[in-house]
């Protein structure tokens, strides 16, 4: 089947459609949802907000409130009981005062002589003190040595004036400063002594009236703190929560109460983003396989192996950077991952072209793997959040160029080596473009440039064979092992049929030269060449180029004759399966002579029954369905024409082969093969220069004198 027969629009919208599946699968994140760890455990990673949030924060709200509470002052209320409890206290003192009285016999003394009493009763014995006394041994000296009429006012002013005292609002830090005025208080139409000794009674017996209320500072406390506003906290997009191996405390855990799983599934917006990219990469790779149809992925298997190569690659991309992102950014942890293996090896095994459109599809779509991350897409801004995308391609871009031109299974290591060095170069364009680099930033990126040389260039060489066996593709390693002479195959065609060997091998000179120049592939062609005839190998001696004597067919009938001829073909293509050569090379046998007939044995049949049925003469083809089986059917004729001819003269050469050409589009035999005119006048021009060349005259040499087969003297 012709690649214009393969891409059809049925065919490339079934490939679109599996790939776009595919892709979403590929990229659509399929986790648990993440489980945060529970207050008093220890985290066993480092936990970063992937959103900014604000929320009302129990912890810093109780600390609010505790503070609005321990800054309440004790409250105080006023106590009823001081007054009586006091005045009672007084009334017995005053009491037992005038019982010591009493039992002293104090003298009477008037008011004029208090003093003088005052200071004879300090000479006279030192009194026991009075019960319940609070004042000072001076003040109830003198108490006890008033006169009668001065100790009744005292004890009838003391209580009056402590009564009137009690009854305000007195703190304990209020007192110093009423007894401190407590002689202003007294009835100024008293004497000095009198004034103190009051004074003092009512001082003794003061007491604060307003006393701390436990209830009361309580309800205060209460309103002060309920009255405290609630405390929000607002977290970062970025910002650590709790670092691994940190226990976690009642601040980490309502930050993670509030936090969004990072793995709890995918929104809805992300997964139609990765649905419309994945349709759109899709259509654009199906559209460049209509409009270029490149024959080397015309093939289910080969579409197959495209399709596992990118998804493949897509989520490997994924599961990379859920791996290590965000935390190994700043070591380029997400830049190693060989991804440019796939079009390397895409490249190696089909064509540079789809080398190159297999690596900007995958480069574009592992950096959107890395946008719908969320881990990923709150890290990076600006330029570098390009980075996986522009180091991806780079890589990719430079191992397909290099892969293009290996001709050895060790030069693929060269194409790891100029992946690594491309995604170097556009890493490093892209950290000369931020304004916060960090040098250390670059020693990371060279890391990663050698670790993905390093695997592109083993996934590359590993997986070549293994890749070309399972999908049937004939790779440049197993044509050069083909086209070794010393095979066995090609050996008994050297011994067995060596007129046929030796046309083969002109054959390949012929068509590798051609096809060079036309951009075809020339290791294909010399090697198909090789094994176009190897058929005759069935029946070696009835073919014209192996037969010494007599001609076996002058003794059969034509159309028993054209039936041997026509059997190496399917003879050949026996032979091929049996020696497991490709179906790449079992194309140059089954093709090289197309749907043509054997025009010699059919015209001698024709001869003598003109009715005779043409499709006894024709091969079973099919026409040549590719560029390079088409260059070896025109070199196999061209070359059997000019040597059938004898001819020696280039310009009756270029004739004999303009004449085959022309015959074979008259015949369209090269209506499938994609060449076209020009290509075919490029071709035509080889084939003549090289059959020139090779059927070029020689000079008669006359034969050697007698004296020139005699010994030489000197020898």
């Amino acid at each position: 089947m012709s690649q214009d027969s393969y891409f059809t629009p049925w065919r490339l919208g079934l490939f679109g459609v599996g790939l776009t599946i595919g892709i979403v699968l590929a990229l659509t994140p399929f986790r648990p949802a993440e489980e945060f760890p529970a207050t008093g455990a220890v985290a066993e990673r480092d936990i970063v907000a992937n959103e900014a949030i604000t929320f009302v924060s129990e912890t810093r709200t109780a600390e609010s409130r505790e503070a609005a509470r321990a800054s309440v002052e004790p409250q105080y209320e006023f106590n009823p009981d001081v007054r009586p409890a006091q005045l009672e206290a007084l009334g017995r003192y005053l009491e037992a005062v005038a019982l010591e009285r009493e039992a002293r016999n104090a003298p009477v003394v008037t008011e004029d002589e208090s003093t003088t009493a005052a200071d004879e009763s300090e000479d006279a014995r030192e009194p026991a003190p009075v019960p319940g006394s609070r004042i000072a041994q001076r003040d109830e000296a003198f108490l006890i040595a008033v006169s009668d009429a001065l100790f009744n006012s005292i004890r009838r002013l003391s209580p009056a004036l402590l009564e009137e005292l009690l009854r305000e609002e007195l703190f304990e830090a209020d007192l110093d400063g009423v007894r401190l005025t407590l002689h202003d208080r007294v009835d100024p139409a008293l004497s000095l002594n009198e004034t103190s000794l009051i004074s003092s009674l009512v001082a003794a017996y003061l007491r604060p009236t307003m006393v701390e209320s436990a209830s009361l500072t309580q309800a205060t406390q209460d309103r002060a703190a309920s009255a405290a506003p609630d405390v929000s906290r607002t977290v970062a997009e970025g910002e650590l929560i709790i670092a691994a191996g940190e226990t976690v405390d009642p601040a980490a855990a309502e930050v993670l109460a509030v936090l969004t799983p990072r793995s709890d599934g995918i929104e809805l917006a992300s997964l139609g983003a990765i649905a419309i990219v994945a349709a759109i990469a899709s259509a654009s790779f199906a559209v460049f396989l209509k409009i270029w149809r490149p024959v080397q992925a015309a093939g289910d298997r080969r579409l197959l192996l495209l399709a596992l190569l990118v998804l493949l690659s897509i989520l490997a991309a994924r599961l990379w950077f859920e791996l290590v992102l965000p935390d190994g950014l700043d070591e380029s942890l997400d830049l190693m991952l060989p991804l440019a293996a796939g079009p390397v090896l895409v490249a190696a095994l089909l064509s540079t072209g789809l080398g190159v459109a297999t690596g900007v599809l995958i480069s574009v779509l592992a950096g959107l793997a890395a946008i719908v991350l969320p881990e990923y897409a709150s890290a990076p801004d600006g330029a570098s959040a390009l980075r996986p995308l522009a180091y991806f391609l780079a890589s990719s871009l430079g191992g397909v160029i290099v892969a293009s031109r290996a001709q050895a299974l060790a030069q693929y290591g060269l194409a790891g080596l100029a992946a690594g060095l491309a995604g170097f170069l556009a890493g490093a364009a892209l950290w000369l473009l931020d304004a916060d680099r960090v040098n250390n930033d670059l020693g990371w990126l060279a890391l990663a440039s050698l670790v993905t040389a390093a695997l592109v260039s083993v996934i590359t060489i590993g997986a070549f064979s293994l890749l070309g066996a399972l999908f049937g593709i004939t790779t440049p390693m197993r044509l050069l092992e083909l086209a070794q002479l010393q095979r066995p195959l090609l050996r008994r065609l050297q011994e067995e049929a060596p007129g046929t060997f030796h046309h083969s091998l002109l054959v390949a000179t012929l068509s590798e030269r051609a096809a060079a120049l036309i951009g075809a592939d020339p290791l294909l062609v010399r090697v198909g060449a090789y094994y176009h005839d190897i058929g005759k190998l069935h029946r070696p001696a009835m073919f014209i180029e192996n037969q010494e004597g007599t001609n076996p067919h002058d003794e059969l009938e034509p159309r028993e004759s054209a039936q041997i001829i026509m059997s190496h073909v399917t003879g050949g293509d026996d032979l091929a399966r049996r020696d497991r050569l490709p179906p790449r090379i079992r194309d140059f046998i089954l093709q090289h002579h197309g749907s043509r007939r054997v025009a010699f044995f059919y015209r001698k049949a024709a001869m003598s029954d003109p009715r005779i049925d043409p499709q006894d003469f024709t091969y079973p083809g099919p026409p040549p369905q590719s560029r390079e089986t088409a260059i070896v059917m025109l070199a196999d004729s061209c070359e059997a024409v000019v040597r059938a001819s004898g001819e020696h003269e280039a310009e009756r050469i270029g004739l004999l082969v303009d004449g085959v050409f022309d015959e074979r589009l008259r015949e369209r035999q090269l209506d499938h093969c994609d060449l076209t005119l020009n290509e075919l006048r490029v071709i035509s021009g080889s084939f003549k220069q090289t059959l020139t060349g090779v059927h070029h005259q020689r000079i008669a040499y006359p034969p050697a004198g007698e004296d020139e087969l005699r010994p030489n003297p000197r020898q």
